[in-house]
């Protein structure tokens, strides 16, 4: 194990045990609890005189990990792993994030174009042209298609700042979980590789694992997608829904099917080429890390929302939830999938 994750895993047990301390002698600090807003999570079960304690032994069994050897690294870096991935996990982390692409995906893709267009590519010209005459029929009809967006932009706005520090927790989770399975990656790297991390082997048992994680994100987006039809599936939407409302579904489901398009990249040839029709890198072999790194963070954020959803399903007498969330499935298979993908690309030059 390297000095830097050394490091980096001491200074993360050092504020876990402080935080840990904080929420078992001080109750308001406690972000968790009956009272917490964030109802999909096995900490809303749990008070600050069960998790304070938990918290503080995680920290102090991370700081005897850190600087231990072999068994004992693996089997603490499995205990903490679990830890921040089951007991203070929650399925915020999915909001975060879908909202997040949902609001990003629009903007990445209209920088794409401003910046094909600047240097004289056709794709970004029309592109330009296209939003320009858009803009002009906007203003022409008075659709307000520029108001709806910045009604929609300020409802999720509105929604982030209604939970406060709340999903800050979350992303501190997401990450110290992150860390440790940093940690244990390192740790069980040692010893003979089987036969069913070859390539060959990986492409057969990968193709299953691709196609089964791309199904896995639909049911949302036909859930989402009803959302532009007089006929919302959605418990909490009741009357006429509005054009920011309708807008935000199409949004969503949109993310949902672009992840599941992107899925399927893991055994196409466009997910080791860059197709003809992405500009300006088309052609060019796809770096082993980029799909790799996106899909193993969607993976782990999958992972990390299943045990509050698994939880709150049951609680609620509401299994049809995860039909339509299938975390715990979509998390190991897109996991295989991404794990597959690598060993195939790691043996194989780019772009063959």
């Amino acid at each position: 194990m390297t000095r830097n994750i050394r490091t980096s895993g001491a200074l993360l047990s050092i504020a876990v045990t402080a935080v840990g301390v904080l929420w078992w002698t001080t109750p308001a600090s406690y972000p968790f609890g009956a009272a917490d807003r964030v109802k999909v999570s096995l900490t809303h079960l749990l008070e600050h005189d069960v998790t304070g304690p938990m918290t503080v032994a995680a920290g102090l069994v991370g700081l005897v990990v850190i600087f231990g050897r072999g068994p004992v690294v693996r089997a603490g870096a499995v205990a903490e792993l679990l830890f921040f991935g089951v007991v203070l996990s929650d399925a915020g982390i999915m909001s975060v994030f879908a909202y997040g692409l949902a609001i990003l995906g629009p903007v990445a893709l209209l920088g794409v174009v401003v910046v094909a267009a600047a240097r004289g590519k056709a794709f970004g010209l029309v592109g330009v042209a296209t939003l320009g005459v858009l803009a002009a029929a906007d203003t022409i009809t008075g659709f307000g298609a520029l108001s709806l967006v910045g009604r929609y932009l300020g409802n999720v706005a509105s929604d982030f700042a209604s939970f406060g520090g709340r999903l800050g927790w979350t992303l501190a989770n997401a990450a110290a979980c992150a860390v440790w399975a940093v940690i244990a990656a390192k740790a069980f790297r040692t010893g003979e590789r089987p036969r069913w991390i070859r390539p060959d082997s990986a492409r057969r048992w990968g193709r299953i694992a691709t196609i089964g994680a791309a199904l896995c994100p639909l049911p949302y987006a036909l859930y989402r997608l009803t959302w532009l039809t007089p006929w919302p599936t959605d418990a909490d939407v009741t009357g006429a829904l509005r054009a920011d409302t309708r807008l935000q579904g199409l949004l969503l489901a949109f993310a949902a099917l672009a992840g599941a398009a992107l899925t399927l990249g893991l055994i196409s040839r466009w997910g080791e080429v860059f197709p003809r029709w992405v500009p300006i890198v088309h052609g060019r072999p796809v770096p082993v890390g980029l799909p790799v790194i996106a899909g193993g963070t969607v993976a782990g954020l999958c992972c990390l929302a299943s045990p509050g959803l698994v939880i709150d399903s049951v609680l609620r007498g509401q299994p049809g939830a995860l039909l339509l969330w299938p975390y715990p499935l979509w998390g190991a298979l897109l996991a295989v999938a991404v794990l597959a993908y690598w060993l195939r690309r790691r043996a194989v030059p780019a772009g063959r």
